[in-house]
């Protein structure tokens, strides 16, 4: 008897590592997280991660349109990780790593949204961060 896994679809892995993504950026922030933390929270092995996305900053990005689609989407149940990642994106805005492409998408999803339903996620991910840590 085998203890493989069974085979997924295709595309399934990518939106595992998202989902786990999502989790993990959330939990620990851009610089915080680490591939290897996301392959295992989506029970996917690890080069799978650079089959699905170039680098940890695409991840990251592809993460960010989740979560921005799903803030934008006004029939959505509220999910707390959504809201602790786009507070985490806020936190990279001047991220290195991150400043070509995720200032004008944060901006973009700001104009989007208004100003109160932006600052709202925001705090309701602040307080969902604080009470995942027991702070």
């Amino acid at each position: 008897m085998s203890s493989r896994r069974p085979r997924r679809r295709p595309g399934e892995n990518r939106e595992l590592l998202i989902e786990a993504g999502l989790v993990e950026f959330g939990l620990f922030g851009y610089q915080g997280a680490s591939t290897g933390a996301i392959a295992l929270r989506a029970d996917v092995p690890q080069p799978h991660v650079y089959a699905n996305f170039a680098n940890k900053q695409e991840l990251f990005l592809a993460c960010f349109q989740r979560a921005s689609a799903h803030a934008s989407d006004p029939e959505a149940s509220v999910d707390p990780a959504f809201s602790v990642f786009l507070y985490q994106a806020v936190a990279a805005v001047n991220d290195p790593l991150l400043v070509h492409l995720l200032p004008s998408s944060v901006a973009a999803l700001k104009r989007e949204l208004g100003d109160p339903r932006f600052n709202e996620l925001l705090v309701d991910g602040a307080l969902e961060l604080l009470r995942a840590t027991d702070i």
